[in-house]
């Protein structure tokens, strides 16, 4: 018998299963269909077979390189085995609270931290790693030997997932007496045989009550659109699509009928089917429809909006003066010709105040017990997705006002107050979280005009880790287009002309003394750093080629006394070094 039909198990080796256990899995696999059952390869694969079977022998750096690969392969499996270890210790629950949900957010806000990853993404690896540990306890043992490679073990995983636990043994069971020694397209397909064999082994009460049921938004592949995406029984489905498809084909012949007869046109929003002169296309049609369909909630009232619908436009977006996108809800961008569109169909519009330096939104006082609109307004634009690090859990939708120190209601002076600073947004899990004592926030000082901080502790075993507030950054380039455009009009140079690309950190050497001087009363810390002289003239600094336009001889530079004739004055003000803005 070779070597490889020798192979004997890692999981027995290591005496993770008794008898009764043994001889169950026996009967298991007694019950596979052979092909199933005896897996083996016809030679054994190792590194140095490599290049023989690679037919790269009389290349020595051929061979050399996937042995390399070969090393980084085993390496791989090696780190995503202890990756898995770690997360499934992380994934244990301690304490006494019955909401499972609790324990399951405070470990993924633990795993968000440690992977840099959004919450769903650190959820899945969790529930991959204690899957991997507890339920495929003999495959892992293979890939910590560096034997399975960890796109198979991942790939078993994920094919699985449909699976129950008990069934998720079965597999690992099967897949222990296997050889890892046959090619990667073998295993991939022995797996999907092996699962659809358990699929349908599994008992189910109704195999239609089972299927998957659900209604997801998911980003779209154009900038500006998203996905509605519907998983039911293909039944239901199909039932669905044929009433939707069977409405937009007559709303389809009634606009060709309105059209032919001179009749309003029905179904048309847009006027797109008066302007072309054609009926919409019947995917258009069917989107229409949706949009406009009134769910039956069988006298189920639904709550007034407790917010609006945000979308935020750059000032200079509008203008047409920037292609910087706008976003909805500070999380979708939206293209700039969709934006200033939205905005010039709405009828209301609600300036935002940020800082130009940092991008912070700028807060709003108050002095209640429970937030204004305004403040919760605010407070959305502070955070587009639950504040805790890692959610991506939109606060427009389903979130939560509250007190980061706690408001004690009927104990005046005492507790937190109910301000911006001392308020922030939740979805309900890590709400319930921070009332349990799991999460911790503590907001820390910072300059009115600078993005605020937030320091998180989670859990009692002292992690932490601090967050910054949502900064809106076009407001840091807008205000560096206005000051760019601003010292060209001091110098007399067209905006948007070639000889304004030269404009730099030296440009102030250049201008009056009544604009490079601190205003008066101006603080002595508030006051722009000196630059030190340049050793070059205004032309050295230029690109090879490029000579300055306008700037005057050094005898013809107008004095501080007063401008020069014919030269724009500069307003008394408490301007900086580039004089006061444009506007």
């Amino acid at each position: 018998m070779s070597a490889v039909e020798s192979q004997s198990s890692l999981f027995d080796e290591q005496g993770g299963a008794g008898p009764a256990d043994r001889a169950a899995d026996s009967a298991f696999l007694a019950s596979l269909p052979s092909h199933l059952r005896t897996v083996r390869a016809r030679e054994e694969l190792t590194r140095d077979s490599l290049p023989r079977r690679g037919a790269s022998v009389e290349n020595p750096q051929l061979s050399e390189a996937a042995q390399r690969v070969w090393d980084a392969e085993r390496q791989s499996a090696l780190c995503l085995a202890e990756k898995y270890r770690a997360l499934a210790e992380l994934h244990a629950h301690e304490g006494e609270y019955e909401e499972f949900a609790e324990f399951d957010e405070v470990d993924t806000t633990r795993a968000v931290l440690a992977l840099r990853v959004t919450a769903n993404a650190a959820a899945g690896q969790l529930r991959d790693a204690h899957q991997a540990v507890h339920l495929f306890p003999r495959a892992f043992a293979a890939l910590e030997a560096g034997k399975m490679p960890s796109a198979w073990f991942q790939s078993m995983i994920k094919s699985s997932r449909r699976l129950s636990d008990s069934s998720r043994k079965k597999v690992d069971v099967a897949v222990d007496s296997w050889s890892m020694d046959i090619t990667a397209e073998r295993f991939f397909r022995l797996v999907k045989k092996l699962i659809a064999l358990l699929e349908q082994r599994e008992q189910h009460p109704d195999p239609v009550s089972s299927l998957p049921r659900s209604v997801d938004l998911l980003p779209g592949h154009e900038p500006g659109t998203g996905i509605l995406q519907i998983v039911g029984p293909i039944p239901d489905v199909l039932a669905q699509w044929k009433r939707l498809d069977e409405s937009a084909r007559a709303v389809q012949s009634a606009q060709r009928a309105a059209l032919r007869d001179g009749t309003p046109v029905p179904h048309d929003p847009d006027g797109q089917v008066l302007t072309t002169g054609k009926a919409l296309p019947l995917s258009v049609l069917r989107f229409v429809l949706m949009a406009t369909a009134t769910p039956d909630l069988e006298g189920a009232s639904v709550p007034e909006a407790r917010f609006r619908l945000n979308i935020t436009v750059p000032v200079l977006t509008l203008l047409g003066a920037s292609d910087a996108p706008g976003d909805l809800d500070g999380i979708t961008p939206l293209p700039p010709s969709m934006a200033r569109s939205l905005a010039g169909a709405a009828e209301v519009w609600h300036r935002v105040l940020t800082e130009p330096a940092h991008g912070a939104f700028l807060p709003l006082p108050a002095e209640r017990c429970t937030p204004t609109a305004a403040m919760l307004e605010h407070l959305r634009l502070r955070n587009a997705s639950c504040a805790v690090p890692g959610c991506t859990r939109p606060t427009s939708w389903a979130s939560e006002c509250d007190h980061i120190e706690e408001c004690r209601r009927g104990t005046p002076g005492e507790g937190g107050p109910t301000e911006v600073e001392n308020l922030h947004l939740l979805c309900w899990q890590h709400h319930l979280d921070k009332t349990n004592g799991l999460l911790d926030p503590t907001r820390l000082p910072t300059a009115p005009t600078e993005p605020g901080r937030t320091r998180w502790a989670v859990g009692p075993h002292g992690d932490s880790v601090t967050v910054i507030d949502d900064l809106d950054t076009e407001s840091i380039r807008m205000a560096e287009l206005l000051g760019t455009a601003w010292t060209a009009f001091l110098r007399g140079i067209p905006a948007g002309s070639a000889d304004d690309e030269y404009l730099g950190e030296d440009i102030t050497d250049t201008l009056p003394a009544a604009a490079r001087a601190p205003a008066p009363g101006t603080p002595a810390d508030r006051r722009p750093p000196a630059r030190p002289p340049s050793d070059r003239s205004p032309s050295d600094q230029l690109p090879p080629g490029r000579r300055p336009r306008s700037l005057p001889p050094p005898d013809e530079v107008p004095s501080s006394d007063g401008p020069a004739p014919g030269a724009p004055g500069i307003p008394p003000g408490p301007w900086g070094e580039d004089g006061p803005p444009p506007f």
